[in-house]
């Protein structure tokens, strides 16, 4: 496919880009400076086009993958695959018409295999399963949290009771004929709910009955992101009270605070004290990430650790290459934008982030209205997501805080 050998074009110019980015850092630290004011700013602008890139290749992706669920849904609502390799032309009744005449009134119901959420009324209508797919993509894209925790989903949403450990139990050798002493785990279980999180938007009836707009994949992305950009930021930094308690509220505190001067990021010696913070059972399990926002990331691009041989040192930071992650220290790091940065912020954390519980209530509803726009000729799209989440295991993650100026 095309989109394969892009996203290959894209790793080879990420890695370029790189090796000029590396260039420039050493040419500066060989000279015992900082960056002038021009290579700064040619530092920024490489740092810039290595993210546009990733976000390219990130989309191109999804896209890969959105294509490929939407051709399961259509396979299994009896639709001819759009990757046929003998294709036949397209019914005129397709999805995009569809859904517009959802929108325009001229349908009241629609029947497939699956549905999500079939609430149905005179003015209440659900979206058809072979569109969804878009919307989950899009709700994912905006949440990379998802991505990288652990995600349960119910039909109901009653409270659940989840485990979680604070510490550990022990054990020893035991003497023949001696008792086995008791080591039981800290643990509680946590009560986890189901906290609404929902975005409303109208558009015009003509948006909706124009046959050449992409009326599902825009307010696809509209929405999904909107409900993805919403979770994200109560996964990270939730407050409990009233929604989801964040994996950094929940975080073990390592003590490791950055350097003075240097707006709250982090030092390559903190990188490594915390990575070495987080225990050993959570470092090695495959669910371990370091996770910051653009702002740190960018500062730690900088870092280099001295290996050993004289005059030679190497980055901290190591671009992902066909496909793969960046790492830090070797290990994948996560972009997370609604982490904080600047002084005194939680500005990176450690450690095995899998041990993240997101539960989701039926997954992603969506249903537009006909009559509550109505003196304005305008449509009412409702999306919504039932959610809430808990750290597990607290030790498991560690987080250092920026120094204060």
């Amino acid at each position: 496919m095309a989109e394969f050998q892009h996203i290959n074009r894209i790793s080879e110019q990420r890695a370029n880009i790189w090796e000029a980015t590396k260039e420039l850092l050493d040419r500066a630290a060989s000279e015992n400076r900082d960056l002038d004011g021009d290579e700064e700013q040619s530092f920024q602008r490489m740092t810039a086009d290595l993210d546009k890139l990733d976000a390219t290749r990130q989309t191109l992706l999804e896209t890969i993958e959105r294509d490929r669920k939407i051709d399961e849904a259509r396979a299994a609502a009896g639709v001819r695959s759009v990757f046929a390799s003998d294709p036949e032309p397209e019914p005129a009744d397709d999805v995009n018409a569809q859904v517009r005449s959802l929108f325009t009134g001229e349908r009241r119901t629609m029947t497939f295999e699956s549905r999500v959420n079939t609430t149905t009324s005179s003015n209440i209508n659900s979206i058809p399963t072979d569109v969804l797919p878009a919307w989950v993509l899009y709700y994912a894209q905006g949440n990379v949290m998802r991505d990288v925790s652990t995600v349960i989903t119910t039909q109901s949403g009653e409270p659940l009771n989840i485990p979680t450990a604070s510490a550990r139990s022990t054990a020893t050798i035991i003497g023949e004929g001696s008792s086995i002493t008791a080591s039981d785990p800290t643990y509680a279980a946590r009560s986890v709910g189901a906290y609404k999180v929902a975005t409303l938007l109208q558009f015009s009836r003509e948006l909706a009955a124009d046959s050449g707009a992409p009326v599902a994949d825009f307010l696809a992305r509209q929405a999904g992101e909107a409900l993805g950009i919403a979770t994200r930021a109560y996964f990270t930094t939730g407050t409990g009270s009233s929604q989801p308690r964040g994996i950094v509220l929940d975080s073990t505190n390592s003590s490791i605070t950055g350097p003075t001067g240097k707006s709250g990021a982090p030092s390559g010696d903190n990188i490594i004290d915390l990575y070495h913070a987080v225990p050993v059972s959570a470092r090695a399990a495959d669910g371990f990430r370091f996770m910051c926002n653009s702002t740190t990331l960018g500062a730690i691009r900088k870092l280099k650790a001295d290996n050993g041989t004289y005059g030679s040192t190497e980055y901290l930071f190591t671009v992902g290459l066909q496909g793969g992650a960046d790492m830090i220290l070797g290990r994948p790091v996560v972009v997370n934008e609604s982490m904080a940065s600047g002084t005194s912020a939680k500005c990176l954390i450690a450690g095995d982030i899998s041990r993240y519980y997101i539960r989701e209530v039926g997954g992603l509803v969506v249903e537009t209205d006909l009559s509550y726009g109505f003196a304005n000729d305008l449509i009412t799209l409702r999306a919504l997501v039932r959610t809430d989440a808990v750290l597990t295991d607290r030790s498991a993650v560690v987080y250092m805080t920026g120094a204060s100026s």
